[in-house]
């Protein structure tokens, strides 16, 4: 299997889980979080991704530099948890990491994606593939979430995520 290929289905399995965990996090049925709350939540999980990797990955940055970004993660997530207890948000350890986590999935996708685009992936054929989220996130509603569709929808959803595969495997070619 091409680099870039895994990579793309890396991209797709972070952001179809992404998904459900953002159903999660905002659904009436679960953690109930108002979207602007939840939002906050993932952006301090994509900072955390983001700014990690970009320390990680430069040699060139000394201890202090590095050091400093560590510390401003911390004082971001620090920040995020402060302005969401202010506004009234009952702050407990699943809306917290469920939050974080729909940030770390979506910007491991996109960094997944970044990666696949490095090693030389065309856009036209690494799109298709990084898209079979959408079946990923079907998959993982029907499994956690129980949602399967209703008797008369069921051949729809199979068919598509059917059809999802096939396009990904005829572009990867």
């Amino acid at each position: 299997m091409t680099t870039w290929i895994f990579y793309g289905l890396i991209s797709s399995l972070f952001w179809g889980t992404y998904t459900v965990v953002s159903k999660i996090v905002t659904s009436e049925k679960y953690l109930k979080i108002d979207s602007a709350n939840a939002s906050l939540l993932m952006l301090a999980g994509i900072v955390l991704v983001f700014l990690t990797f970009f320390l990680l990955k430069n040699g060139n940055l000394g201890m202090l530099t590095k050091g400093i970004g560590f510390i401003l993660i911390f004082t971001i997530v620090a920040y995020v948890i402060f302005a969401l207890k202010e506004v009234g948000v009952n702050i407990t350890l699943p809306i917290i990491s469920l939050g974080l986590l729909q940030g770390i999935l979506w910007a491991s996708g996109m960094i997944f994606t970044f990666l696949a685009f490095s090693s030389g992936a065309e856009a036209a054929k690494l799109v298709p593939i990084y898209n079979t989220n959408t079946l990923i996130a079907v998959f993982l509603g029907i499994a956690f979430l129980h949602e399967l569709p209703a008797p008369d929808e069921r051949f729809k959803v199979v068919t598509g995520a059917l059809m999802i595969v096939v396009g990904s495997i005829l572009v990867s070619r």
